[in-house]
């Protein structure tokens, strides 16, 4: 079963993507990157041609006259998730799958191996998609967003030759027949970029989304519902491919390590190793916690009692109606960041 990469960008260096990011990470698992390329004169196509990757490039021409509710985005998803329909052999590749990231999406190298076997697994359950968890990082390498606005999980790999195609704003796919979720993850860095690249952005977003209105009261009105946004700290394991972009835009890449942390009940196999802290105690009751490391305490699932004393704002999912819990994982990168603590790179 052979996997291509799919993507479209434009603008990449004039609204600063992490494009390139985007495209590395996906790199090791794929045959072969289909990618349209918009027209740009910023330095976006001389980028895509020298980042050293086996890409098809399919230039574009953009029409920024169009007020369709970003439905641009779509269009521009599916020119190379069609020509790959049209330019691969279905003989050999007809059971391929094609991994679709977009512009400021980027998968972590530890998860490659994780997403390789998903699509195995979908195949065998006669799947089309693969839908996969997000992480929101907001404004911050170090914050995630988890209000309701937020989607939870997103479908970023498709049957390649299947009825499916983007639709709408390009955020999902339509005309498939069964979903296979995927514990991998997307990690979502958009709202993290140079600021004056980050507001050109979302004026031209606005743009394609709306015709006939004031775009500068439309944007006032967008950002002060964001800064309502609802978002945790996080100091996770990021993609490698992020370190150059964190070194310039900011961000804590790889913390120091703490000197000790107590977690409360039971953690999955091999997550202790990843907890970035000199030492870690597992312990059955908080009463095995000495009083003066408690401020440092992880309890992963606390009584009623406990909560009230021991409080954490972590939730046990995105606050969407369509969230997944968290894997405990997960949640326990949650809980640790909340005391400054997080995991670290092995």
């Amino acid at each position: 079963m052979n996997i291509y990469g799919f993507a479209f960008i434009r603008n990449g260096v004039k609204f600063d993507f992490p494009f390139i990011e985007s495209l590395r990470s996906m790199a090791p698992i794929v045959k072969k990157t289909y990618i349209d390329v918009g027209e740009s004169g910023d330095g976006t196509e001389e980028s895509i041609e020298s980042c050293g990757l086996d890409l098809e490039i399919i230039p574009t021409v953009w029409d920024d006259r169009r007020k369709d509710g970003g439905e641009i985005y779509s269009e521009y998803t599916n020119v190379p998730l069609f020509k790959m329909r049209k330019d691969l052999d279905k003989e050999v590749d007809g059971d391929a799958w094609g991994l679709y990231l977009q512009s400021d999406e980027v998968v972590h190298e530890d998860e490659l191996e994780l997403i390789r076997e998903d699509l195995r697994k979908a195949e065998e359950q006669g799947c089309d998609v693969v839908r996969f968890r997000y992480i929101h990082f907001w404004l911050d390498h170090n914050r995630v967003a988890i209000n309701k606005k937020w989607y939870p999980q997103e479908i970023r790999a498709v049957r390649i030759f299947s009825d499916v195609e983007s639709w709408g704003d390009a955020q999902s796919f339509r005309h498939f027949k069964k979903i296979y979720d995927s514990d991998a993850h997307i990690y979502h860095y958009g709202h993290v970029r140079d600021q004056k690249a980050y507001e050109e952005k979302i004026d031209r977003q606005i743009k394609y989304y709306n015709a006939d209105i004031d775009i500068e009261k439309y944007a006032k009105k967008w950002k002060k519902k964001d800064a309502k946004t609802e978002t945790l700290p996080i100091f996770c394991d990021h993609p490698k491919v992020m370190k150059e972009r964190f070194e310039r835009i900011g961000g804590i890449f790889e913390q120091d390590l703490v000197d000790e942390v107590y977690i409360v009940g039971d953690i999955s196999e091999g997550v202790k190793e990843k907890i970035n802290a000199n030492r870690v105690y597992i312990v059955e009751r908080v009463r095995e916690v000495p009083r003066e490391s408690r401020d440092k305490m992880v309890i992963m699932k606390p009584s009623i009692t406990e909560k009230l004393f021991y409080s954490s704002h972590v939730p046990d999912q995105m606050r969407s109606k369509l969230a997944r819990p968290w894997t405990e994982d997960f949640k326990l990168l949650l809980k640790l960041s909340e005391k400054g603590i997080g995991f670290k790179h092995l």
